[in-house]
């Protein structure tokens, strides 16, 4: 009889445990397998990591004006399809805007040009180990050795 209540206790036991799972977490989207972190915990370590690297944007009010002023009256896209020029998007075609992602580095295939001469000297001193590049229509700071997208600006023709 004791051998029985003996089994009858591990059958429980091993019953009980193989339900555990059925209580876990369930995932936040169809798909994830729980290694990737939900939409809000990512965003939240993005921004307290990114104040925590400089609590100031680089792209001010200020700067932002001068690249404004500097691409409107130099580099405006001319012939531009009225279905593009609406969208303000540098008269990009769809599936070529915004490739990259600010806090994440640049994709290793994403081409950029270095601003131009006279922008870089109007804007100012570009914090030390940093870059400003240009993606068609986004002006980007990154970091020279990691392509880490610090700051960016969205210029509006």
């Amino acid at each position: 009889m004791k051998n029985r209540i003996v089994k009858i206790a591990i059958i429980l036991a091993v019953a009980a445990t193989a339900g555990g799972p059925s209580f876990a977490k369930k995932p936040d989207a169809p798909g994830n397998s729980g290694t990737q972190k939900s939409a809000e915990e990512n965003s939240a370590s993005v921004s307290s990591r990114h104040d925590s690297e400089d609590s100031q944007a680089y792209f001010n009010a200020d700067r932002r004006n001068l690249i404004r002023n500097y691409f409107s009256n130099s580099e405006a896209p001319k012939n531009c399809p009225p279905g593009l020029a609406k969208k303000n998007n540098g008269c990009q075609p769809p599936g070529q805007v915004k490739k990259w992602r600010k806090a994440e580095p640049l994709p290793r295939d994403m081409v950029y040009t270095d601003l131009p001469r006279a922008l870089i000297d109007e804007l100012g001193r570009t914090p030390e180990g940093n870059r400003l590049v240009q993606i068609d229509s986004d002006v980007l700071l990154i970091n020279a050795a990691t392509g880490m997208v610090l700051d960016a600006f969205a210029v509006q023709y």
